[in-house]
């Protein structure tokens, strides 16, 4: 079971940076959720060029899901969701409107 999946768009920013986004990502886990780093999955889907549009340009924009427990508070989600934003903005340089985080309860459904 995955703890993060990142959807990200081939060629730009975050794909060059998937180790240490990686890494960013991992240790908020461990200081949030009290996950093992070492232990702690994250699935990458890299868009190839071409497949993701906004606003009819290629897009830029990378999505960030994970799951939490159920019944997570809703402050402590949102306080989480920030701090995924401003970690890959500060790491990729992206605007805020390049990033989308979300969470929902229970784990994320494995195929």
């Amino acid at each position: 079971m995955a703890d993060f999946v990142c959807i990200i768009q081939k060629g730009q920013v975050a794909h060059r940076m998937q180790a240490e986004l990686a890494e960013a990502l991992r240790a908020l886990g461990a200081e949030i959720f009290g996950d093992d780093p070492a232990q702690s999955e994250i699935r990458w889907t890299v868009m190839p060029s071409g497949f993701a549009f906004t606003a009819g340009e290629p897009s830029t924009s990378s999505i960030v899901v994970r799951s939490v427990p159920v019944g997570y508070p809703d402050d402590e989600r949102e306080a989480y969701l920030h701090r995924v934003c401003d970690l890959w903005t500060e790491l990729t340089g992206c605007s805020k409107d390049e990033i989308v985080a979300t969470a929902f309860d229970g784990p994320i459904p494995v195929e």
